[in-house]
């Protein structure tokens, strides 16, 4: 099966970026989007939005429904945009506090956030901003952002060997390569959520096994009943599994780990199915038990009857000793 290409509708992606410095190594992540989007990706218009120039957010100012002159062109950036990308750094376990400015300016009515695919990269310490990635997506759940699950961006930035130079921009090859990756996601998950999946390209299966790339977006490749059986099950009503809808590598990848999920619950569920009980055993254990418990209750009474018994015996005993006594001597 040759490979074919299908030409994509464009896309307007706005790049947002949470640091205000210059030198920002996320802006830099950002310039390395706007390149790879330039040299190798067809069917995407990226525009840098500044969110320098708005205000703290303040509901006095606005006055008539109608929003200071700065945010209003932001807000339009934003609406006019099909998806956003996001570079957010993480200040105190979080996003920046610029970058939460602009998200509720942009969140006032009307949402302009809202249907809107999203992807965040992040460069920073240790975890490479992953802390302020989590606390974006839960903010994205009420704007109705929705962002994609793979592949994730985290960078350490200062982990050697360098990955940007002194002006901030990033040089490492495999970390301009995720971004590639982020990228095409993106598109891909945006052309899904526009119903444009008829726009996504095919592929061919040794293209789809070796994970290549053209330059006219990821590999993909159209499922049929003969090679959906070795990737999923083909009996499950699973969205990636409907043999009209074409996925891609991503979708590869969710599909095989659900595969791998469904897999383990099938194997459980088999062997506790093929698991066989003696239920006769079972009753007779369950009867022995309530007998051990009814067998040390009438040992308990019986032993306390006696007692009582004994008792009263030996009372019964002096009452009559006493008596002879007194007539003996009376």
């Amino acid at each position: 099966m040759e490979a074919v290409t299908i030409a994509k509708p464009v896309i307007k992606v706005a790049a947002i970026c949470g640091s205000l410095r210059k030198g920002s190594y996320n802006r830099g992540l950002l310039r390395t989007a706007f390149e790879v989007t330039k040299e190798s990706v067809n069917g995407i218009e990226m525009e840098y939005i500044d969110i320098s120039p708005l205000p703290m957010l303040n509901t006095d100012l606005e006055v008539d429904g109608k929003y200071p002159p700065v945010v209003e062109a932001f807000r339009q950036k934003v609406l006019e945009a099909d998806s956003i990308l996001f570079a957010s750094p993480e200040y105190n376990y979080s996003v920046t506090g610029p970058l939460k400015n602009a998200i509720d300016w942009a969140s006032r009515p009307p949402n302009v956030w809202a249907d809107k695919a999203a992807a965040i990269v992040s460069a920073g310490g240790s975890f490479g901003g992953g802390r302020s990635q989590y606390h974006l997506r839960q903010i994205g759940v009420y704007l109705d952002l929705h962002f994609i699950n793979k592949p994730e961006f985290f960078l350490n930035a200062f982990q050697p060997p360098a990955k940007f130079d002194s002006d901030g921009n990033l040089i490492d090859p495999a970390s301009k390569q995720r971004i590639k990756d982020v990228v095409l996601a993106l598109q891909a998950f945006t052309l899904r959520l526009k119903g444009c999946n008829s726009y996504l390209p095919t592929i061919s299966e040794p293209s789809r096994q070796s994970d290549t790339v053209s330059e006219e977006g990821a590999v993909l490749t159209p499922f049929t009943k003969e090679n959906l059986e070795q990737s999923f099950d083909a009996g499950t009503e699973y969205k990636l599994g409907r043999t009209y809808e074409y996925h891609d590598w991503y979708d590869l990848e969710t599909c095989n780990n659900a595969r791998r999920v469904i897999s383990q619950f099938h194997d459980k569920h088999l062997k506790l199915k093929n698991k066989n009980y003696n239920h006769n055993k079972e009753r007779v254990y369950k009867m022995a038990l309530v007998a051990s418990w009814v067998f040390f209750l009438i040992v308990f009474l019986l032993s306390y009857w006696v007692k009582n018994v004994e008792d009263a015996w030996s009372k019964r005993n002096m009452l009559g000793k006493s008596l002879d006594l007194w007539m003996a001597y009376g």
